[in-house]
């Protein structure tokens, strides 16, 4: 890195028939702290209707297998592993072109039958049971089983998930989540010791993480883990093949003719090439010279774009700066990590600048707390940002023996990366380090590394009280990465009981969308005063859209290239 200068529980989480039919129906900004859909009375329980709703913004002149080519160009893939335990979140677009979910969304915030047909839950929460699709074609032409689904969500959720996976809200879910088995004929059963909310929504597309697809058990079994992660194609659903990957720089995919969803998802090009750029030059260079179709941007580019004929497309609230520190809770953190040093940290940024300074009204907002955003379930007004007072901010320090920052070694370093998500976070870093020197008398440096090896420090509670500045994605239900971040056991971001069972309580009730809504406001109220975590901004991510592309519609709370069936070329 170098200096940057300026025992397994079975608990499983639930989605309700009320939120399934009401998820469209999004919190609008500026709401009241515990508005909610308007018109929503559904009672939980009961079974997702099996019908395939097709997807309204799939272009309409899908006629015949097309043979366009389209390159998408970005700055970062993670470990480009595609095993689901393995592979890194910024996996999420590669695999999103090779494998299927269990579940599919729509628009971010409404879950829709994929390879599970349905899914129904017993009146106490806590046997879920999903009807598996049948006719579903793997890309070496055999058939998708019950058999097939239960592997691989026991593969990823199972006692190795709960060990090796690399996220650690993966790795908090598969600790909590009793066995996938088959049930019956085309079924697969689930049964946990209390309910919880959020496991459809990790099965699904739309969760943050690149979990709950689905491979196939012979395929998987006949070359292992290395083997699958060498080549998964012949063991995948999705509506490509991989059929050329040079680490580092390309992932080449062509159209899966026989893929099971074409009538809804049937993209316009027959081959799509991701190439890893991680330079914005390059990458804008490469678009105005006609070699990219799409790149990941940022405003200050905009005018380069539309002056080589291109547009600029908003993927809107799809991700969050986020600060966060992970095992604050250790006797080896290297600042004691009080509720008001914690707070204090807080009211001595002015996020509000530094979003205008670096990204401005048009990709940066700060609203909301943490992965809380406004369309988010259990948004509030009363979760947006807190304030700039470094009085307020000196004042906490000074209350916890901590006067002129005497607790914070010297220096404090700040950790952060160069994000594929989010242009400028080591340059948002300094301006935080440089706020914190002038308001709070902290000699702080930041340390730009990779994402890889300092995610690794992080959750292997390697820096314990050193915060980390990274983006992360915006997302519907939080109610995941609240339970691994305050609600279980080995939580890794707090221990705090009040907090744990408030969160245990709340993301365990079953009912009405409404309720939901102020269930997880609740949780999240608490979890922002105390201050674990924060967001700077959320925010809108720009595209940049080569002329050979008339339009495109990404989804929201989605950070990657999402959508990419809605992609119309231009004549």
């Amino acid at each position: 890195m170098s200096n940057y200068p300026i025992s397994r529980k079975s608990i499983v989480h639930y989605w309700m028939m009320g939120l399934l039919l009401a998820l469209a129906l999004i919190i609008a900004c500026g709401s009241s702290a515990t508005s909610v859909p308007a018109g929503d009375t559904t009672p939980a329980g009961g079974a997702v209707p099996t019908a395939k709703p097709a997807d309204s913004d799939t272009p309409s002149d899908s006629m015949g297998a097309p043979t366009a080519k389209v390159v998408l160009a970005t700055s970062d893939w993670g470990n480009e592993l595609f095993t689901d335990h393995d592979v890194r979140g910024e996996g999420g677009v590669y695999q999103r072109l090779l494998h299927d979910f269990f579940i599919q969304g729509r628009d971010g915030k409404e879950m829709v039958s994929s390879l599970a047909e349905s899914w129904s839950f017993t009146p106490d929460g806590l046997t879920w049971t999903f009807k598996t699709r049948e006719g579903v074609q793997f890309h070496n032409g055999t058939l998708m089983t019950a058999e097939d689904v239960a592997f691989s969500l026991e593969e990823q959720f199972g006692p190795r998930g709960g060990e090796q996976g690399v996220s650690p809200s993966v790795r908090a879910l598969a600790r909590s989540a009793g066995p996938f088995e088959v049930s019956g004929l085309n079924s697969v059963s689930t049964t946990t010791i209390e309910p919880l909310m959020f496991l459809t929504f990790n099965l699904s597309e739309m969760g943050p993480d690149p979990s709950g697809t689905i491979f196939s058990k012979a395929y998987r079994e006949s070359v292992g883990r290395d083997g699958y992660n060498d080549d998964p194609n012949p063991g995948s659903t999705g509506p490509f093949e991989l059929v050329q990957h040079t680490k580092g720089s390309l992932m080449r995919f062509e159209r899966f003719d026989n893929y099971w969803d074409i009538a809804n998802r049937d993209h316009r090009f027959g081959t799509l090439d991701l190439r890893m750029i991680p330079e914005l030059s390059t990458r804008i260079a490469a678009l105005r010279s006609g070699e990219v179709d799409l790149v990941e941007a940022n405003l200050e580019v905009r005018d380069q774009i539309l002056n080589a004929g291109g547009q600029v497309i908003f993927a809107p609230e799809a991700v969050y700066l986020w600060m966060i520190t992970e095992g604050c809770f250790m006797e080896s953190a290297v600042i004691p990590c009080t509720t008001g040093v914690r707070q204090a940290l807080n009211y001595g940024i002015n996020k509000q600048m530094i979003a205008d300074t670096l990204y401005g009204p048009e990709m940066a907002e700060t609203k909301g707390w943490a992965y809380v955003s406004p369309s988010a379930l259990g948004y509030g007004t009363d979760l947006d940002s807190w304030p700039f007072d470094p009085a307020k901010a000196l004042e906490l320090l000074a209350a916890d023996d901590c006067a002129n920052a005497s607790c914070f070694p010297d220096p404090y370093v700040l950790y952060t990366w160069e994000a594929s998500e989010l242009p400028f976070v080591p340059e948002a870093a300094q301006l935080i380090c440089d706020e914190w020197e002038t308001n709070l008398g902290i000699n702080c440096v930041v340390e730009v590394g990779d994402s890889v090896s300092i995610k690794d420090k992080a959750h292997g509670f390697e820096i314990p009280g050193n915060y980390v500045l990274r983006p992360n994605e915006d997302r519907f239900d939080g109610g995941s990465i609240t339970y691994g971040h305050y609600g279980e056991a080995e939580s890794y971001v707090a221990r705090d009981p009040v907090l744990s069972q408030l969160t245990r309580d709340k993301l365990g009730l079953i009912g009405t969308m409404a309720e939901r809504q102020a269930a997880y406001h609740e949780v999240y109220a608490l979890a922002r005063e105390e201050n674990y975590e924060w967001s700077i901004f959320s925010s809108n991510t720009p595209w940049g859209v080569s002329k050979r592309i008339k339009t495109w519609k990404p989804w929201p709370l989605l950070p990657y290239a999402s959508a990419l069936w809605t992609v119309e070329m231009a004549e």
